[in-house]
């Protein structure tokens, strides 16, 4: 090019870039919906799959040990005299009562903590997990597996003859929520949904 020319630059106008931006916005504001959708899902099956590794860690560890292992499950928003392990104390709340017995302290939570312990030493806690998306049982219940891999579901089952029901839901319409499924032989699985 001779030096006194002068070459043409072309770019984009604003008009262009405007509508560039437009399209990318709208873009974005139909994918968000659905990206928020599968974040859930994947908390969802998450809190599933991490439920099922520490029933499934409480039935091993009682074959093992030979003695009765127990996984117990503390509701929120409920009012207990009983302390959850240090690591499931999430935003605790401690309101005093005075009795005739002198003062005592019951303790709120907010989401469910679950924990594994051996029957005969409740304070050593073998594992814990935390749900926020726990829907039933709604009250505090546990789950004993004994020596042969039998559980003990009494306290968790709403008749006297059928199996232990534990029901995740995340609140959102979109998604379904999984039950699984607890015998007293034992055995762990999805329900149908």
């Amino acid at each position: 090019m001779p030096a006194g020319e002068l070459s043409k630059q072309r770019g984009f106008t604003l008009i262009e870039l405007l509508v560039t931006l437009m399209i990318a916005t709208i873009i974005a504001i139909m994918a968000v919906p659905a990206f928020v959708g599968f974040l859930a899902r994947q908390q969802l099956t998450g809190d599933v799959n991490e439920m099922i590794s520490i029933l499934s860690f409480a039935r091993s560890e009682a074959i093992k040990q030979r003695s009765d292992v127990s996984v117990i499950f503390s509701p929120p928003n409920t009012a207990t005299t009983n302390r959850r392990p240090e690591s499931c104390r999430n935003n605790e709340v401690a309101e005093e009562l005075s009795d005739s017995n002198g003062t005592s302290a019951n303790y709120r939570y907010s989401g469910w903590c679950y924990w594994v312990a051996k029957s005969d030493a409740a304070d050593a806690i073998l594992r814990l997990g935390q749900s926020a998306n726990i829907t039933t049982p709604d009250q505090a219940f546990s789950l004993t597996f004994q020596s042969l891999g039998d559980a003990n579901i009494d306290s968790c089952r709403a008749d006297s003859s059928g199996p232990c029901l534990i029901t995740l839901n995340p609140q959102q319409d979109d998604i379904d929520p999984v039950t699984l499924v607890i015998n007293t032989t034992g055995s762990i699985r999805r329900g149908e949904p």
